[in-house]
């Protein structure tokens, strides 16, 4: 049977949200196993609280937690007891155990991804690829979005390839198109970086639609968004930012007055629907690229929601052999030489 971990004390919420989210995903799928991460007094008892399989769900002690403030290399190699590192043992020892999912630190994450999982041969450096809503209800995915702020053209261009595999093979995107994120969508636009990135996707037979600026990311005209971490993390940001800001003004606007409030009652549908293209947690979270597993790291505040829409979509690169994939398409290009 598939298991997939689950670290179930590395988010804000934790381990609400894990435990609830985990069994809202269990419930709706057949032939998975999650096998939860954490202290195993305190999971019991908040398993305790739903109906499920409990066939499929399994426990691993693990009473020590990795926090945000901690060094990520040093956390993972002193705290063996907490449930990160224990989630990453199973997924490199544990045959069964194919993906797993942390909302804990990031650094945490990716450092444990590599030291522990180990890359995918060939790969040059790993990479986090969120999916980020578009206008239209479509999706796009963006990579890399912080895992590696200081990059070289050759990191990009394996990153293009990675993410257009990922693109076609999980989303069913054939041919999908990519962008680099660039200061113009002039060819000779960007800094020395993007510059030489550009000439060399163009030489790839890939759907490049060349440089785009940030403030068309979101436009549905992409569907994968090339940057170095540095970058990507900004843009990342700046979205989440404007998205959170915008809500927030149209609530002050209509709770303004009676009569904005009368009025909201007639596009409260409309509202919802905005809402929820907007809403993150309907998008799961960002899987690194380039590791031999599938890891997936969930927001720091991820609801019961965005736990199930993660685990679903490792499920998704589970079955597709995302890993697999991936080291064919560098293979294919001889970009991991």
């Amino acid at each position: 049977m598939m298991k997939i971990a689950v670290d179930a004390f590395g988010g804000d919420t934790s381990p609400y949200s894990q435990i609830k989210g985990g069994i809202d995903f269990l419930n709706e799928t057949k032939d998975v196993g999650l096998v939860f991460t954490g202290d195993k007094e305190i999971l019991e008892r908040e398993l305790s609280k739903y109906k499920y399989d409990s066939s499929r769900v399994f426990i691993e002690h693990a009473p020590e937690v990795i926090s945000n403030e901690e060094a990520p290399t040093t956390a993972i190699r002193a705290k063996k007891d907490s449930s990160m590192v224990k989630a990453f043992d199973l997924l490199k020892e544990d045959a069964e155990v194919a993906g797993m999912i942390s909302s804990g630190s990031t650094g945490a994450v990716l450092t444990g991804s590599v030291l522990k999982v180990g890359r995918i041969n060939g790969v040059l450096r790993p990479a986090l690829a969120p999916l980020l809503p578009t206008r239209g209800g479509g999706r796009v995915c963006l990579i890399d979005c912080g895992a590696n702020v200081d990059s070289r053209p050759d990191f990009l261009v394996q990153f293009t390839l990675m993410a257009v595999c990922y693109m076609r093979s999980v989303y069913g995107i054939q041919n999908p198109r990519v962008g680099l994120v660039s200061v113009g969508v002039e060819d000779h636009k960007g800094n020395a970086l993007t510059k030489e990135v550009f000439e060399q996707l163009k030489k790839l037979p890939i759907n490049f639609k060349g440089n785009m600026e940030a403030r068309d990311a979101l436009t549905g005209e992409y569907d994968i968004l090339v940057a170095d971490g540095f970058v990507g993390n900004v843009l990342l940001k700046s979205v989440e930012g404007t998205a959170q800001m915008v809500m927030g003004e149209l609530k002050s606007a209509i709770m303004a007055s009676a009569s904005a409030k009368f009025g909201a009652l007639f596009m409260k549908k409309a509202f919802r629907k905005l809402k929820k293209s907007m809403d993150y947690n309907a998008y799961g979270g960002a899987p690194f690229l380039g590791i031999n597993k599938v890891v997936v790291k969930a927001h720091g505040a991820a609801n019961p929601e965005a736990v199930s829409a993660a685990l679903r979509q490792v499920k998704k690169m589970i079955d597709a052999d995302l890993a697999g994939g991936i080291k064919e398409e560098l293979e294919k290009f001889s970009v991991n030489e």
